[in-house]
């Protein structure tokens, strides 16, 4: 009988599927397990480069984190600065007025200046620092409490280099109304005649035609923020993470005995506020100082081996990145010890070894199992491939919904207001920005109207700041039902609201701001108390920025409150 027939063609066929099945799969398996073992040496020694270099790189990561960090904290403290310096001279603008408007007819010019005068004197923006000054538009000092003796004087003279920084300080209040301005200045209770850099801010009190300013001086602000960095950088030693930043303070970049002052090392906690030397030898006897100065020298950063004290005890090898941080003349430095790296790369080749060892059991029940299930395995697999294509589907619709969903949440939040739910000044100024570019190339117009509710702290100190929110979400809820879908309505700070309303004249303006004032005059709030809101008004021209279309609205808006409130006023022609 025939070895292979058409009565056994079937069988036949199954047999030698079974046979080369094993034999392919036997022998695949087979080299595969010879190479993962031959390349296992290898791969523990390409491990052993790619962690160091990891481990380099993250250490590169962790320093510019802190000087980005660093530069952030001087960013966020000038921005404070200047708002601190503009809110403590308006302030100090409104008690002059305030004094002056109660206090007119009933005592002198004179006993008038000086009671104001006194008024103002204590007044500090920083502590101790930051002093107010009054200026008349001629140079005279009114006040100026960092020399009392030059009251009366014209500062424009009484100092050396004194008269352009007094000039430009009074042309800013004159011709701007109010600005900052950085310059230098002679340090009170000082004894030098060196100037420091210092910014002010001054503003024109037209009422009684003065210069009311206060300023101070940056090398403090900068020493500030350099005491918060190194506090920070306290105490973040331990004997988990016995990985720590430390600080230099550079002296010569070219090295030498005294080259520099540690600054942070909580390691070497002996060695804080004292200078160092580069001739400074390491455990090992390697001079590692004069190593990173050298890449200091030419890249501004260096990555150095050394050995040196444990937190631990001892001593140990250990790999540091120092960066310079030119703008403070600060080498920023962090570093991990060896034992550690050689312990994390153990425990790595460790993994590695028990991976290849499972892998290779599992080979081997696959290879075993592979026969028995070659013929059944194609439909089993096709079913279950389908299966999970479909659930991924399914998963990847199901996502792609949320994410939309997010997405749309974020955009709205980014938008909007969160306690009224209509736009925020954000979003206001991208529409104003785009209107105005529209006004422009058109030649079409637009007005703003910003206004607020009276005595709205009022409503907060009486029925509380819960009553209060309620209060604004009313309101805001009143005048978006009563604009046009043209418009864009927006919560500008507080109690204070904005209105962008495109394609009208200011007259018309007025007229809508007069009708929404007359609404919200007669609509009855969640408190037992009237609320009014006073309206200022300005209309775009041509060429100028947005600023000074807000800055005639809110003139107008202070204009309206001076005449009793509960009313429209509309831009100066």
């Amino acid at each position: 009988m025939a070895l292979v027939s058409e009565h056994n063609i079937a069988r036949i066929s199954f047999l030698y599927a079974i046979i080369i099945v094993t034999l392919l799969t036997f022998s695949t398996g087979a080299l595969f397990i010879v190479r993962k073992i031959k390349n296992l040496q290898q791969e523990q020694e390409v491990l052993e480069k790619e962690f160091i270099a990891e481990q380099k790189a993250q250490l590169k990561v962790d320093v510019n984190g802190l000087i980005k960090h660093i530069t952030e904290r001087n960013i966020n403290l000038e921005t404070y600065l200047e708002e601190n310096l503009k809110m403590k001279v308006e302030e100090a603008s409104r008690i002059a007025i305030n004094l002056h408007k109660t206090l007119k007819g009933k005592k002198s010019d004179k006993e008038i200046e000086t009671i104001i005068r006194e008024a103002l004197r204590p007044i500090r923006v920083n502590e101790k620092h930051g002093y107010c000054f009054i200026l008349e538009p001629t140079g005279k000092a009114i006040l100026y409490p960092a020399n009392p003796d030059l009251e009366g004087s014209n500062l424009k003279f009484a100092m050396l280099n004194s008269e352009k920084v007094v000039e430009n300080l009074i042309t800013i209040a004159i011709e701007k109304g109010n600005g900052l301005y950085g310059y230098r200045w002679y340090k009170p209770n000082y004894e030098s005649d060196i100037l420091y850099p210092k910014i002010s801010y001054v503003t024109h009190v037209r009422e009684l035609n003065w210069i009311i300013g206060s300023g101070e001086y940056l090398d403090e602000l900068q020493q500030l923020s350099k005491q918060t960095i190194t506090e920070e950088l306290k105490d973040n030693l331990t004997t988990e993470n016995p990985d720590y930043f430390f600080v230099y303070k550079l002296h010569n970049i070219q090295g030498g005995k005294d080259f520099a002052t540690i600054l942070v090392n909580n390691n070497r906690p002996d060695l804080i506020g004292k200078k160092i030397s580069d001739d400074y030898r390491d455990h090992d006897g390697k001079q590692f100082r004069k190593e990173f100065m050298k890449g200091i020298r030419k890249k501004g950063e260096a990555y150095v081996v050394y050995s040196y004290k444990k937190p631990t005890g001892g001593y140990g090898r250990k790999l540091s990145y120092f960066k310079h941080y030119p703008k403070w003349d600060w080498i920023v430095a962090r570093g991990i010890y060896f034992d550690r790296l050689e312990t994390t790369i153990a425990d790595q080749k460790a993994k590695l070894q028990a991976k290849v060892k499972n892998d290779i059991i599992i080979l081997i029940i696959f290879f075993l199992g592979a026969v028995t299930i070659a013929l059944i395995v194609a439909y089993h697999f096709s079913t279950q491939l389908q299966a999970i294509f479909n659930r991924y589907r399914r998963e990847q619709q199901e996502n792609l919904r949320k994410l939309k969903d997010l997405n749309t949440t974020l955009e709205k939040q980014n938008r909007t207001d969160t306690l009224t739910n209509i736009y925020n000044r954000s979003y206001f100024n991208e529409k104003l920005a785009e209107e105005i570019d529209i006004a422009n190339r058109y030649q079409s117009k637009f007005c703003i109207m910003i206004f607020d509710i009276d005595h709205f702290k009022y409503v907060n100190d009486q029925y509380g700041h819960l009553a209060g929110d309620a209060v604004l979400k009313d309101f805001a809820k009143l005048i978006e039902s009563n604009i046009r879908r043209t418009d864009t309505f927006a919560r500008w700070g507080g109690e204070e609201f904005i209105i962008l309303t495109p394609g009208i004249t200011p007259d018309h303006a007025l007229n809508m701001a007069d009708k929404l004032r007359q609404l919200i005059e007669q609509h009855t709030f969640t408190v037992d108390r009237k609320i009014t809101a006073s309206f200022g008004i300005s209309g775009y021209i041509e060429d100028e920025d947005g600023e000074a279309t807000l800055q005639r609205a809110d003139e107008a808006l202070y204009r309206a409150k001076d005449k009793g409130r509960n009313r429209c006023v509309g831009p100066v022609v």
